[in-house]
């Protein structure tokens, strides 16, 4: 039996979401506030409990979802490899010898910024601090910086659960993704420049000799980012069936080869293995990466009546007259800055926002979208101050909060200015 039939089913999505981000300022926990936004959705659908069980279990026993929590726990034991090899700091040593402090304060986070791991600013801003030996820049600066330059490759790289998320309910592949995020990276490296970089002084290149071989050490410092990244973006393109077997399955190989080549590279002891692999934060994430995924299948899902949610939905908005695009700048924006998480935006409002484009959107369609909404999204998590990354930041520099997110704003509504113009230069794409 439906529950409040006579409210629109927009209204109605927009509720389980809002449930979502008040039960999570609420109880500070977003696994258990999908949950309860995924069990309103199924009452206000009108679901009997044997759909909502066909529902639940046909998302988490898929090939999909299965290849997704393999691939995400992959990348997690990847970063805990690379960090525990040492050559990390081996890294921070050589780029330190080579470059500037304004260049290395920026570059260190950066590269490190492809370990996503919760709180992972705190990894880099020892390594921030390391290039202000004399105490001359703003601790609230340098928190920003560290903070800033460590994201700057989210809006791409596949190594982020959030990316994986998104490539999953829009069903772009990594290529399609890294064509419209690159450019993201690129304005928000800029944004940073702009408005953070220009404040530090350039200084004076090493005194010290030179390291030989700069770009072979970095090369190879970095070889677990490039072997993956390499093999998943190449692999598809001389196996073009791969991805029709198992989306994920080119990222799982290539975490594969970046774990053996690490191995014989700087190997690790069976002790030191036991310890990475027996993190038990990965099995929170992939507990709430799943119930993400459940609540995507209730979006996705038909409706008693044998209607899909999505279609009434997208029906819906074409009589009310509310644009696509201001839903896709605001859903992701609110959800983000109220969970503080890629995965908290990227799971309650894509499935909402990608539905209204309609059973068949072109593939313009899909990355302008996907522009507009992890654009306003990503812009909503460096702002939030909830985000995991800018609370240790400042904990570490002894930064304050509401400085931290005002030298914030203008980057991030450079990046949102460049967001907009970018979705609607893609727009003029016929499809």
């Amino acid at each position: 039996m439906q529950i409040l039939p006579a409210l629109p089913w927009i209204i109605k999505v927009l509720g389980s979401l809002a449930i979502i981000l008040i039960v999570n300022s609420l109880l500070k926990n977003l696994t258990i506030s999908v949950a309860l936004g995924t069990l309103t959705l199924a009452l206000l659908s009108g679901h009997s409990l044997t759909t909502v069980f066909s529902i639940v279990s046909n998302c988490l026993f898929s090939v999909n979802h299965l290849s997704l929590m393999i691939a995400v726990a992959q990348i997690y034991w990847l970063s805990s490899q690379w960090a525990k090899t040492g050559m990390m700091q081996e890294l921070v040593v050589l780029i330190q010898s080579r470059l500037s402090p304004r260049a290395s304060i920026a570059i260190l986070p950066a590269v490190l910024g492809f370990l996503p791991v919760p709180g992972g600013a705190l990894f880099s801003a020892p390594l921030v601090d390391s290039c202000d030996r004399e105490g001359r820049i703003d601790p609230t600066l340098k928190s920003v910086v560290n903070y800033w330059f460590r994201h700057v490759w989210e809006f791409w790289c596949p190594l982020y659960p959030g990316i994986l998320l998104a490539m999953e309910i829009t069903g772009l592949t990594i290529l399609q993704v890294m064509l419209v995020g690159l450019p993201l990276s690129f304005s928000a490296i800029l944004a940073g420049y702009l408005f953070f970089l220009r404040e530090i002084p350039g200084g004076k290149l090493p005194t010290q000799s030179p390291t030989n071989g700069f770009l072979k050490q970095f090369l190879l410092l970095t070889s677990p980012i490039i072997i993956v990244i390499g093999i998943q973006t190449v692999l598809p393109i001389f196996f073009s069936g791969i991805t029709e077997f198992n989306k994920y399955l080119p990222i799982s190989i290539g975490i594969i080869m970046a774990y053996l080549f690490l191995q014989i590279l700087k190997p690790l002891t069976l002790a030191t293995w036991r310890e990475i692999f027996g993190q038990k934060k990965i099995f929170s994430l992939l507990l709430l990466i799943s119930m993400i995924m459940v609540y995507v299948a209730f979006i996705e899902a038909k409706l008693p009546n044998g209607t899909p949610l999505v279609t009434m939905i997208s029906e819906e908005l074409s009589s009310f007259g509310i644009p696509i695009t201001v839903m896709a700048m605001l859903i992701p924006f609110v959800s983000a800055i109220t969970s503080g998480l890629s995965l908290g935006f990227v799971g309650p409002s894509f499935p909402i926002i990608f539905s209204m484009l309609g059973p068949n959107p072109s593939l313009p369609q899909l990355l302008s979208t996907l522009v507009l909404a992890y654009g306003f999204g990503l812009m909503g998590v460096m702002l939030s101050p909830v985000h995991v990354c800018l609370i240790v930041s400042n904990e570490f520099f002894e930064a304050k909060l509401t400085p931290t997110l005002t030298r914030l704003l203008k980057p991030a509504f450079f990046v949102i200015l460049y967001t907009i113009a970018f979705h609607f230069l893609i727009s003029l794409f016929p499809g």
